[in-house]
């Protein structure tokens, strides 16, 4: 077959598919099975329909001037409708996120109705009985919760971990992940059997970061949306893996255009011809995520200032990030140091952003006025950091001992206890709050920060914060705490204080519980 009747063939296949039709509802749940498909349409019919068919025809004539625009292309007759095509495509995209959220707090209205009319033994939804509606503040939460898990190298991984015993005891969850071991024997589901076991869970509970262990959970959330738990404000990183990494620049295109709408084209245009490079930290691409929420759970303040301002409409809750206290145990011994050695650390995965070779040039500086001190490097370098060149350049590499990832927790948490300062130094920031960092400080080291961000609004006797990139003042600040031992372990007991009055997982998972039973829609 010629090129020419391919693409004819083609679009007519794209033709005959353009119509949407309108959804038949159908149960394989023996016994009731025909009262479910029955109730759903019924629900549909009052609830969704007249949401759901402007879609279908917004959709369908869209995708109709879709196929007639690829056929004037295929003539030569396009080029000037092509920037209205992109802005409806935009508009359109736009307007089919909102409708999908407003679709799933219905479905999840239905999903809780539906379980309580089962639950009284009703055979009709219109008999649900007010006693079953005085139930539904005393019954447990049905959470369908996805993250990655442990062993996923992954500080969400190790979150959850500590998260959820918590949050199963006030809630029943079921852990949805294509890992086999599931934290505290919890019910585990693969990821692909969610679309079709839905109705069984009031919300879905999405735990999102800006790495590639969240791919296949941000495919869900935007199909069936829920609550979200926003680790990391930006996603440029994650939403530029899912599309260029898989060589799908258009793909890339639609999500810079649902961000920046017509600001996006020059950009793009740049990226594309290599004038410009992705602004992974400029553009969080995290737009859609926030219109497919039906709330947003973050860790600092900063982080909802950010997302008020750009959806002031949006529910958010600050909860703190989750931190169990461990007993480190200092492993000094095991590092052949001498007792008056001044040991300086940084934990915790090695990137670019962590600013390791600025630390290290104050360290080196730091060097002439505390001479025994050394400093540990505990966690993945990434191949992003040439750690090695830098000491090389340095001249420090017998002043430096590197340890690689550290497989427990525990160890991760001995190595913390172990220094004597620990510096992490992220810049710019992401818009995370730093799971290392809240280790440390639950270890009762004294910590060094940038004071920006998450960082920022910790409380000024619990870490040291000095100005972003400025070497001078980290420098004067580890100096200061190299002389003063007494201020160290006044740091050290204001940070461990902190974390255990704000982070325990207790009063984390009450805080979730309250506000994922505030965000689910009344029956």
């Amino acid at each position: 077959m010629s090129d020419d009747r391919f693409d004819r063939a083609r679009l007519d296949e794209l033709a005959h598919h353009a119509e949407l039709r309108e959804y038949e509802f159908a149960s394989a749940a023996p016994g009731v099975g025909g009262f479910v498909a029955r109730f759903r349409a019924a629900w549909n019919s009052v609830a969704t329909k007249w949401q759901v068919r402007p879609l279908i025809e917004q959709q369908s004539a869209f995708n109709a001037a879709l196929v007639e625009w690829l056929a004037r292309r295929q003539m030569g007759k396009g080029a000037a409708g092509e920037r209205d095509l992109v802005a409806e495509r935009i508009a359109h995209d736009r307007g089919v996120t909102a409708l999908n959220r407003d679709v799933a707090a219905v479905g999840a209205r239905a999903a809780r109705t539906l379980s309580l009319t089962l639950s009284q033994g009703e055979r009709e939804p219109e008999a649900l009985s007010q006693r079953a509606r005085g139930q539904r503040a005393a019954r447990r939460l049905r959470l369908a919760y996805f993250s990655p898990l442990p062993p996923a190298r992954s500080g969400i991984a190790d979150y959850s971990a500590e998260l959820l015993p918590a949050l199963a005891e006030r809630a029943d969850v079921t852990l949805f992940s294509d890992e086999t071991a599931a934290p505290g024997g919890l019910p585990r589901r693969p990821l692909d059997a969610f679309p079709a076991e839905r109705w069984a869970f009031d919300l879905p509970l999405y735990q999102m970061g800006n790495s590639a262990h969240h791919s296949d959970i941000y495919r869900l959330l935007l199909r069936f949306p829920g609550v979200t738990v926003l680790h990391d404000y930006i996603l440029h990183h994650l939403l530029a893996h899912l599309t260029l990494g898989a060589g799908r620049f258009a793909a890339y295109a639609r999500e810079m255009g649902y961000a920046l709408g017509d600001e996006a084209a020059p950009l793009l245009r740049d990226i594309r011809s290599g004038r410009a490079a992705n602004p992974l930290y400029d553009v969080a691409l995290n737009e859609r995520l926030l219109d497919s929420s039906l709330g947003l759970i973050v860790h600092s303040q900063t982080v909802a200032g950010w997302i008020h301002a750009a959806r002031p409409a949006a529910r958010v809750a600050v909860i703190p990030l989750v931190v169990t206290p461990r007993p480190g145990r200092s492993r000094r011994a095991e590092l052949g140091l001498p007792p008056e050695a001044l040991l300086l650390a940084s934990v915790g995965q090695v990137t670019a952003a962590k600013q390791l070779p600025l630390a290290l040039r104050a360290f080196r500086r730091l060097l002439a006025f505390v001479p025994q001190a050394t400093f540990l490097i505990v966690g993945e370098v990434l191949p992003e950091v040439d750690l090695a060149g830098t000491l090389a350049e340095l001249g420090l590499g017998e002043r430096v001992i590197r340890l690689d990832y550290v497989e427990s927790l525990d160890a991760f948490v001995d190595w913390a206890a172990t220094a004597d300062i620990v510096l992490n130094l992220r810049y710019p920031t992401l818009g995370e709050t730093s799971g290392a960092a809240l280790r440390v400080m639950a270890a009762g080291r004294p910590l060094v920060v940038f004071d920006h961000g998450w960082y920022g609004e910790l409380p000024d006797d619990a870490a040291v914060k000095v100005p972003p990139l400025d070497e001078e003042a980290l420098l004067a600040a580890l100096l200061e705490l190299a002389r003063d031992p007494e201020r160290r372990a006044a740091l050290g007991a204001a940070a461990a204080g902190y974390v255990a009055a704000q982070c325990a997982p207790a009063a984390v998972a009450d805080a979730y519980v309250a506000f994922l039973t505030a965000v689910e829609p009344a029956a």
